[in-house]
């Protein structure tokens, strides 16, 4: 009775638009907490949890920036889609039993283009997205996130936090962009402020003075990521699904 209560409990909050809401302030400490949640079952990772704060995380960019903010839409976007199928799978229980359900039913490589071509060209499936390909992609964006604080928590405070972000996107998330959205991207870092380390530490991370206090809340954070990233890859990895398109 007690993980069943503890189900209804996670998909309750999901099903919540509050949770899920850009007018809500962004505050890197839930955030941290959400992530210490959903690390702790990183092979059966909780939807709740684990969608809303990589969600809230979209919010790290309109702090420095609303051209920025912009450019990571699609990422509030993906959240919405995987957050749809858990409403039409009440039977999965986590993240990674989504993603099975989908490659039980061969629903995996849909991707909202090719649907016609792999026999959806109408009826129930003819324009769905899969969670499989979605998931994926929020991956890439933890996987990127963690690169940036990675280089935050190595700055002496000075250098400048969009530089920080477009060399992590360079490295990170272009490789999968396409020219044109790699593009926008580069034109909203170009007119984004932000200013350095030091002055977004304060902003965003809540810390009045960059020191080794504030390093190590943000390191702490980074390792919980790397927990949730390596629990969905490992997934991906295992089932030879890395490179869905």
């Amino acid at each position: 009775m007690e993980g069943e209560k503890e189900q209804i409990n996670w998909r309750e909050e999901l099903s919540q638009d509050k949770n899920f809401s850009q007018e809500v302030p962004f505050d890197f400490k839930k955030i941290s907490m959400k992530l210490k949640k959903a690390s702790e079952t990183p092979e059966k990772l909780n939807p709740y949890y684990t969608l809303s704060a990589i969600f809230d995380f979209t919010k790290f960019f309109k702090e420095i920036s609303s051209a920025l903010s912009m450019g990571f839409s699609d990422i509030t976007e993906k959240c919405g889609i995987m957050r749809e199928h858990f409403k039409e799978y009440k039977e999965a229980t986590d993240i990674q039993n989504l993603l099975q359900i989908e490659m039980n039913l061969n629903l995996f490589k849909l991707n909202g283009d090719n649907n016609k071509e792999l026999g959806h060209g109408s009826g129930k499936y003819k324009n769905y997205i899969s969670a499989c390909r979605t998931f994926l992609r929020l991956l890439w964006f933890l996987e990127y996130l963690i690169d940036v604080f990675e280089h935050v928590i190595k700055d002496d405070g000075s250098g400048p936090i969009k530089t920080i972000l477009g060399n992590s996107y360079d490295k990170i998330l272009a490789p999968h962009h396409t020219f044109i959205v790699r593009k926008a991207v580069g034109f909203a870092l170009l007119f984004a402020s932000g200013g350095n380390v030091a002055r977004n530490v304060d902003i965003i991370f809540g810390h009045k003075i960059y020191n080794d206090e504030a390093r190590k809340d943000i390191r702490t954070t980074i390792d919980y990521m790397k927990i949730i990233w390596k629990g969905g890859h490992d997934f991906y990895e295992k089932n030879g699904l890395l490179n869905l398109k």
